[in-house]
């Protein structure tokens, strides 16, 4: 079952996007840079938010993998946990994780242009 974990995660990784839980959050944040999403599905500010980070991921991910960044996302009220883990207290949150170290929030994490200029960067 670990191994099968670890290659989902793997190949999750090499797309640049994934969908993150409880079973590969740890496993796949280890490696490169990651910014990620903590969000509500029944949030509106989430799904307000969605399209953003969605747009910033799509502008960008031509040149992401190549510079070891990568986006992913954990839906909060399936995976409280991993959340609580993160001491997420609001959504949308985005979190920059380096070699998987929590290194915070991102400044300005909700506008497409801070989003963007924290990716480019990094």
């Amino acid at each position: 079952m670990k191994l099968v974990t670890a290659l989902a995660a793997l190949a999750a990784a090499v797309s640049g996007y994934t969908i993150l839980d409880a079973e590969n959050f740890g496993t796949a944040t280890m490696e490169g840079y990651w910014l990620v999403k903590y969000y509500s599905p029944t949030c509106p500010w989430s799904r307000r938010f969605a399209p953003t980070w969605e747009k910033v991921y799509h502008d960008l991910e031509d040149n992401l993998v190549e510079n070891n960044v990568y986006f992913g996302e954990v839906d909060c009220k399936a995976n409280r946990a991993v959340c609580d883990r993160a001491q997420i207290d609001g959504y949308p949150t985005v979190v920059f994780y380096n070699q998987g170290v929590n290194k915070g929030e991102v400044p300005g994490g909700q506008s497409y242009e801070a989003l963007a200029e924290f990716a480019k960067t990094i």
